[in-house]
């Protein structure tokens, strides 16, 4: 999917350019649209390491979360022409991909912990961190990633991709008020898991926002 081997999902790419730079998503989409390849490959450079870190936030599987990162640009690629504008592209892209995950954790109906080797992209560098903080790090992305799926959907976007409630509610198809539910029953069941660490909701608030 890399954009910069100029290529994605078996189509060339053209190199991206000053001239798409400064473009606001809104007029890449459409060019993109009439088959602009260098404004969709902005759109790729721009979102992929969003896309991705949701994904892997997500399944917890870095190889999962490229092969359904590809899947994601690959439909949005497709559904283009259809995209209306009345939310973000990112939110738009958002929703792709929290359907692509929930269409895969369908087909194979299976739970991962977190890998050995977790991206260490995607969370804080260690080496920032005192002994206990990174060890409590380590135990709340545990903790997260063993949150039902619609309680850690809601974590990882609210917390860790610093999405909206309202966008929240538009990318998992619910309403407001079950976002909020769903978060405060969230924080509730990781306080219970991380019940060693003697964690108030304040100080939980502030570790999530930093994983």
């Amino acid at each position: 999917m890399s954009v910069g081997t100029r290529t994605f999902a078996g189509v060339v790419l053209a190199g991206v350019g000053p001239e798409t730079a400064d473009v606001a998503d809104a007029e890449l989409v459409g060019r993109a649209a009439g088959g602009d390849r260098v404004a969709f490959a902005e759109l790729v450079r721009r979102h992929q390491g969003k896309v991705r870190g949701l994904l892997l936030r997500l399944c917890s599987d870095r190889t999962l979360a490229d092969d359904l990162a590809q899947e994601v640009f690959l439909r949005a690629y497709r559904a283009l022409c259809g995209f209306e504008g009345r939310s973000s592209f990112g939110t738009w892209l958002y929703r792709i991909s929290y359907n692509a995950y929930l269409n895969h954790h369908t087909r194979v109906r299976r739970w991962s912990a977190l890998p050995t080797g977790y991206d260490a992209e995607a969370q804080a560098p260690e080496d920032a961190l005192s002994p206990p903080r990174s060890d409590l790090r380590r135990d709340l992305e545990s903790a997260i990633a063993g949150l039902p799926e619609r309680y850690r959907a809601v974590v990882v976007l609210y917390y860790l991709q610093d999405v909206s409630y309202p966008e929240i509610a538009e990318i998992l198809e619910v309403p407001l008020g079950t976002v909020k539910t769903h978060l405060h029953r969230a924080k509730r069941l990781l306080r219970a898991t991380l019940h060693g660490w003697n964690l108030g909701g304040d100080e939980l608030d502030a570790e999530a926002e930093q994983t």
